[in-house]
């Protein structure tokens, strides 16, 4: 008999406590998930999954009820940045709409002004 020979490496385990810590250290950091997932040493697959994992119980309307003072000031902090952001890229776009519906003062070429 030949023993099958294995090949990579064993997949790793996380606790349940990591992968929250994980998730919340992403979302509250305000940087891109693949930066985090570099930094902890872990799959950015795992990260996106175990962020849409945890969405599954506040998708249900059950909301956990912040852990720290901390934790609720960061998130306050994050949505702020976050609202910051949206704003001027509406403010972008609002801008380019005005500067593309502006008739050219020559008119278009080939037309006869």
């Amino acid at each position: 008999m030949t023993a099958k020979k294995q090949s990579g490496a064993t997949p790793r385990k996380f606790d349940e406590a990591y992968r929250r810590e994980a998730v919340r250290l992403w979302r509250t950091s305000g940087q891109a998930a693949e930066v985090t997932a570099q930094q902890l040493g872990i799959s950015v697959f795992n990260l996106y999954k175990w962020g849409r994992e945890g969405e599954g119980t506040r998708a249900a309307g059950f909301l956990r009820p912040p852990e720290s003072k901390e934790a609720l000031q960061a998130e306050v902090v994050r949505l702020q940045l976050e609202l910051a952001r949206m704003t001027e890229q509406r403010d972008i776009l609002k801008k380019a709409a005005g500067i593309l519906s502006e008739p050219s003062p020559r008119g278009m070429p080939g037309s006869k002004r």
